[in-house]
């Protein structure tokens, strides 16, 4: 027989580490803009180097999209800033977003959306 009082601490770990598994600040960038993201960059909030273009060698075309969990991700860490440019050299930023409260950040010509 399965003793009831030995499972409740148990599940009290299970029910305190789902919400890090809630906190994966894995990102949807979704191209809605008509013209080519030549870079992707990702970096943490208030971090003065945007480091690698998320995309290397390719390029984020019209009605794509791409998922990214940022390399340097750690529990706990959420505020990121994004940067997107596309192949005419045009930039678009956002600073200080919630990576885990978001699903997708979409790409329109003009601007860029947090959803």
């Amino acid at each position: 027989m399965i003793n009831k009082f030995a499972l409740i601490p148990a599940l009290a770990a299970l029910a305190m580490a789902t919400p890090a598994f809630a906190a994966d600040p894995r990102v949807n960038i979704d191209n809605r803009s008509g013209m080519t993201v030549e870079r992707v960059y990702m970096s943490g909030h208030g971090i003065d180097n945007w480091g690698p273009d998320l995309l290397g060698r390719n390029v984020l075309r019209p009605g794509y999209r791409i998922n990214w969990l940022h390399p340097s991700y750690s529990a706990g860490t959420c505020r990121y800033d994004i940067k997107i440019q596309f192949l005419n050299g045009r930039t678009l930023e956002i600073n200080d977003f919630n990576a885990c409260a978001t699903s997708t950040v979409t790409v329109n010509s003009w601007s860029l959306n947090i959803a």
